[in-house]
């Protein structure tokens, strides 16, 4: 019986370690791009920026977040794929287009949540 209470001790105290180190869970990622159309002149730019929050709508800071581009196949590249938030919750990195006009969702990623936003590029003229 002594047994299962210490190993009952020990699993509960890992739990909460583990939950204390890794922070709060993330229940809320908000992501948008500026500029959400570009030309695609293999030069021009967007910012995209990924804030996460926690349950009670509180930033959270010092969590890793990964960027993910869709069609590499067809150029574009970002600056930064993993950062870590500021204590304001937020990281932003660059989009530099490539020179195919269509669609490119960026994913970012922090957790187990995700959030998608789309990109326009059009024909250099």
């Amino acid at each position: 019986m002594k047994v299962l209470v210490v190993v009952a001790i020990i699993a509960i105290v890992v739990v909460v370690w583990a939950v204390w180190l890794r922070g709060p869970e993330v229940a809320k990622i908000e992501l948008s791009v500026e500029p959400s159309t570009l030309v695609a002149d293999d030069k021009s730019t967007a910012v995209i920026t990924a804030k996460i929050f926690d349950a009670k709508d509180n930033p959270i800071p010092k969590r890793t977040v990964e960027f993910k581009l869709s069609y590499l196949y067809k150029g574009g590249s970002l600056k930064e794929s993993k950062m870590t938030t500021d204590k304001d919750g937020k990281v932003s990195t660059t989009y530099t287009v490539g020179t195919k006009a269509g669609e490119r969702t960026i994913t970012a990623s922090a957790g187990d949540k995700s959030k998608i936003v789309t990109i326009s590029l059009t024909e250099k003229e």
